[in-house]
């Protein structure tokens, strides 16, 4: 299976993104503790300037109500900054929120015809209870798992690259074995079509 073989793009060009990718996933492998945290810092410092920005904006027209949730929003990015696992902590929160009530409905009900939201639901449940209970270890597990996708999807990448030369230089050889014996077999038949 080609992935690129639609695209327009030169092969040095797909070379060099993969060895891109493979490095950005090596870093995200051996560094996994700081690039979750620089990139939970970096996240929300641009959503507290956003929500500074917003609040300086419309502090006029907004009610008593909107204003506390702005500075709540303020005060929890602030909060995240400075502890970058409380993230995981929250997302493990909020997946519990949300997967809990389905495996529960279904259960109540002894309704198991949709096999694919209850598997999708427990280990949303059993993930999140993970993030609750190890939020540190959560966070470098996620920055790991991407890390190797990233080394997967460019080694598959720079491997393609090699397939498409591979593919070409056939292409090219057939082509050119064609057109110099074509001359001697092009009208072998002509003689028996006019007969």
């Amino acid at each position: 299976m080609m992935i690129f073989t639609n695209l327009n793009i030169e092969t040095k060009t797909l070379r060099i993104s993969s060895l891109i990718l493979t490095l950005i996933g090596i870093v995200f492998i051996l560094a996994s503790n700081y690039v979750g945290n620089i990139a939970i810092r970096i996240t929300m410092l641009v959503i507290f300037m956003l929500s500074l920005f917003n609040f300086k904006i419309s502090y006029q027209f907004s009610s008593t109500m909107d204003k506390m949730y702005m500075v709540l929003s303020m005060c929890g990015t602030l909060l995240v900054f400075i502890k970058p696992q409380l993230t995981m902590f929250i997302i493990g929160v909020v997946m519990l929120i949300l997967s809990l009530p389905i495996i529960y409905k279904a259960i109540k009900n002894k309704d198991y015809s949709d096999k694919i939201m209850l598997i999708l639901s427990s280990i949303g449940t059993l993930f999140s209870i993970y993030c609750i209970i190890n939020s540190r270890a959560a966070l470098n597990t996620v920055i790991i798992v991407i890390g190797i996708a990233f080394v997967i999807l460019g080694c598959l990448i720079l491997f393609e690259t090699f397939d498409i030369n591979r593919k070409s230089n056939k292409f090219a050889k057939y082509n050119h074995m064609n057109l110099d014996g074509d001359d001697e077999h092009r009208f072998e038949n002509a003689e028996e079509i006019d007969k």
